[in-house]
């Protein structure tokens, strides 16, 4: 039987022997809306939770738009003009817009990058900036952590009295789903705070991914009223990334109405466990720090709480990422230990978000054996963090030996990995 899977913007494929192959996970087929504009307008105009649009925005003396970046398939282009026409007719000057990019702790955006996510008569006609997370002159100070952190946010996206979140609802190993609060924590929050949620998430055990909400969520939602969300517009995508559903209104009700919408979408109901389950990263295709994000998603597909192989089939463009430490992190087994003693307030060096994120994949390491098959990233990269690694021209002899490793071996696979939510 052959197998076809996205690897980036093209397709791979491999054979599997008859009565191997248990199923292929797709997101489940939805049409898309009939029409884009008129889709996110309903939205604006029945709220979850909220007062209406246009009064929240009417008397408001500056608006911060804080929109996710390129990482997230999020139509953002098209929504802001949208947007922008709403603002207008209710008297809502230009200048008094600012539309920040909310990167979490993702690299800068370059100027390009930031004309074409949002648009190039958007880009001409307000002001658009990347948020801060790394520089000290742009972040403010908001409050103390449990464990007594700072937390630090973005200073551009807190200067104005009312601010509109959008974003886009996909599965995630951290705050189960994107969307919601997210776009303010950790959207727009300073990499060490960026830091302290993963640090949280990175001490259990439990896969997250895809959960309606996980205790790290919770804290966060916490924390956003203190500097304030006033209404969000996130959209649920066809696996091809048309409009299928949005929803607007307050950071919480909108989120749980959106949740129950992607689920139906995102969700596949997992029949038979398999041995090995071989996802691709799509659409996390970018580098090895988003691309794990199949694996979390794959793991559902497996027998037992241990054992198991998941494949990776990941182009990874930009290589590892720009958290490069994670690869260490992930080939330890001291990481709880160690990101204890930094809740404690023991001295530490690294990178703190690397540390976070590398612990927690370290902890699916030891369940499951994790292959990577890509040309993005290199045998020796890989071996660092405790994975197998083929090219791409081996996929099939890839998929050979994990399958001899396995008697009466099942094998199923996995084609959005990142976005699937498999459950049983």
């Amino acid at each position: 039987m052959n197998i076809s899977l996205p690897y980036g913007t093209r397709q791979v494929s491999f054979n599997v022997p008859d009565g191997v192959f248990t199923r292929m996970y797709d997101p489940v087929a939805c049409a898309p809306a009939a029409d884009f504009d008129a889709e996110i307008v309903q939205a604006i105009d029945n709220p979850v939770g909220s007062p209406d649009f246009d009064d929240i925005v009417r008397n408001a003396k500056k608006i911060n738009i804080i929109a996710d970046d390129m990482t997230r398939p999020t139509p953002v282009n098209r929504i802001l003009p949208i947007l922008a026409g709403r603002l207008a007719n209710v008297g809502v000057k230009d200048e008094q817009v600012k539309i920040i990019i909310a990167l979490g702790s993702h690299r800068y955006m370059t100027e390009d990058e930031l004309r074409e996510r949002v648009g190039d008569a958007i880009y001409k006609r307000y002001k658009v900036e990347n948020s801060e997370f790394r520089a000290e002159t742009g972040l403010v100070f908001a409050g103390k952590t449990p464990e007594d952190a700072d937390i630090f946010i973005s200073k551009n996206a807190l200067d104005a009295d009312c601010k509109i979140g959008i974003g886009n609802f996909a599965p995630h190993p951290v705050m189960g789903w994107s969307g919601g609060g997210k776009i303010i924590y950790p959207g727009v929050a300073g990499e060490g705070t960026v830091a302290y949620f993963h640090l949280k998430a990175s001490l259990y055990d439990e896969n997250l991914f895809g959960k309606d909400t996980t205790p790290v969520r919770e804290m966060m939602e916490g924390w956003v009223d203190a500097v304030g969300l006033n209404f969000i517009i996130n959209t649920v995508l066809t696996p091809d990334f048309k409009l299928h559903r949005a929803v607007a209104g307050h950071y919480k009700a909108a989120y749980k109405a959106g949740v129950d919408i992607a689920k139906s979408v995102l969700g596949c109901k997992v029949d038979e466990k398999a041995d090995v389950a071989v996802v691709s990263s799509h659409p996390a295709d970018q580098d090895f720090w988003q691309s794990p994000k199949g694996m979390y998603g794959a793991e559902p597909a497996l027998k037992g709480e241990t054992g198991g192989t998941i494949i990776l089939v990941s182009p990874n463009y930009e290589g590892v990422g720009n958290h490069p430490e994670y690869l260490e992190w992930m080939g330890r087994d001291d990481g709880d230990a160690y990101i204890k003693g930094i809740f404690a307030g023991q001295p530490y060096t690294g990178d703190p978000l690397a540390i976070a994120v590398g612990n927690s994949m370290s902890k699916m390491r030891r369940r499951r054996r994790l292959v990577v098959v890509s040309d993005g990233v290199s045998a020796r990269e890989m071996d660092r963090c405790g994975c197998i690694r083929y090219p791409l021209c081996d996929l099939q002899k890839c998929i050979d030996a994990e399958i001899k490793r396995y008697a009466d071996c099942r094998l199923a696979a996995v084609t959005n990995g990142a976005e699937t939510v498999l459950y049983n």
